[in-house]
């Protein structure tokens, strides 16, 4: 409650009266302002429906807010023993918005947070290209210029697609990646490889309908 005078939130409440729609009578402690105001309604808790995405399945479940908190993309909850992401907000309207009071919320969107990041990896060599799905931990950091291997190849990081932006230069957690995109290097290359990838790929797709996994860069 705010004074109407002073906008001030700082008051003493000095009477009530009416039992259902119940007033309050109120005293600015800065200005000095009496008045009358309706009383706020009590705090309850509300059961909302939330959807969580684990990879490629989802699963519909609920969580148990209070009726006076507002929500907002990237808030972290704990709903069924996982902790998750809040991604996306649909209020009452059917609308999707970025934050809502938590009494006009139909359903939350969230992501479980207690997996790796997946995240795509795209090698290219001349127009041919190699695209993995690797699953790493989610505060693995990649940086642009870092030389990578596959399966026994070597090659450079030169961007990134993150969940905000396309990166050309710095670096970031697997957690924000959707991509990294990369270039092969030539074979008598003698770059310190930082990190070997091949141990967390879980699919591989060969971008090129003339090439075959066995063949591909030989």
């Amino acid at each position: 409650m705010t004074c109407p005078s002073c906008d001030s939130d700082d008051y003493e409440i000095l009477k009530t009266r009416g039992k259902k729609n119940k007033e309050l009578l109120v005293k600015c402690n800065d200005c000095g302002h009496t008045y009358w105001t309706p009383a706020p309604e009590e705090v309850h808790a509300i059961k909302v429906r939330v959807i969580i995405s684990e990879f490629e399945k989802s699963w519909k479940t609920s969580v148990e807010l209070f009726s006076d908190e507002y929500l907002e993309v990237g808030t972290l909850l704990y709903i069924d023993d996982k902790d998750v992401e809040v991604t996306s907000i649909e209020n009452s309207e059917g609308k999707r918005v970025f934050e809502c009071p938590v009494i006009d919320i139909k359903t939350i969107w969230a992501k479980s947070l207690d997996t790796q990041a997946r995240i795509g990896l795209t090698i290219d060599n001349h127009g041919i290209v190699l695209s993995h799905k690797i699953e790493v931990e989610r505060d693995f950091i990649f940086a642009i210029g870092d030389v990578g291997e596959v399966y026994g190849k070597k090659f450079r990081i030169y961007a990134f697609k993150t969940l905000e932006r396309n990166m050309r230069k710095g670096y970031a957690y697997a957690k924000v990646i959707k991509r990294v995109y990369g270039r092969l290097l030539p074979k008598n290359d003698k770059s310190k490889v930082k990190y070997d990838l091949s141990e967390y790929v879980v699919k591989t797709t060969i971008k090129d309908k003339d090439k075959d996994k066995d063949n591909y860069f030989n």
